[in-house]
């Protein structure tokens, strides 16, 4: 991360100043102001947020949920049943546009993958699966080895395993 200050990431309160959060990209802007605190409220998703002098700047979501095999990869399928694939699901991920290449996303992944780890320790997860936006961010996830779906490439997965390997060589 750059010389900039942060606050250690942690679970999203009223009190968090989000109403001046610009990633570009307005319906993740949106989601954070408007809907992620009530989908917190109704256990539905949990957002994690990173401030900077008071305001957040980056944001990451996660819910659990279950695939069916087929959108799954042949590495998350391998060894088991033809049951839905249950995983944590990174539903959103964003760094406000004044934070944006400073690494505070690397910083937000990481976390998530940590958080996601310790559930797993907790209940079964599979791996990890992010929805991407775009090409951009389908090759952003690609770098940290997640895998594309066979169904859909913008949709993406990490084998526990490695996510484990990754927040163990992190360490």
């Amino acid at each position: 991360m750059s010389a900039r200050s942060y606050d250690p990431v942690r679970k999203l309160d009223a009190s968090d100043r989000v109403a001046g959060f610009n990633c570009g990209q307005p319906e993740l802007d949106q989601y954070l102001q408007r809907f992620a605190l009530g989908n917190q409220k109704a256990n539905s998703a949990n957002t994690y947020v990173a401030c900077c002098a008071g305001d957040v700047v980056g944001f990451y979501s996660l819910a659990v949920g279950s695939v069916v095999p087929s959108a799954a990869t042949s590495r998350v399928i391998k060894g088991l049943p033809q049951h839905p694939v249950p995983v944590m699901l990174l539903a959103r991920l964003a760094v406000d546009h004044t934070h944006q290449g400073a690494g505070l996303g690397r910083a937000l992944l990481k976390d998530a993958l940590i958080r996601t780890a310790r559930a797993a320790d907790i209940a079964g997860i599979r791996a990890l699966l992010a929805h991407s936006k775009d090409e951009e961010v389908r090759n952003w996830y690609l770098q940290w080895e997640f895998e594309p779906s066979a169904t859909d490439p913008l949709h993406l997965y990490l084998l526990m395993k490695d996510l484990k390997a990754m927040v163990s060589n992190a360490a």
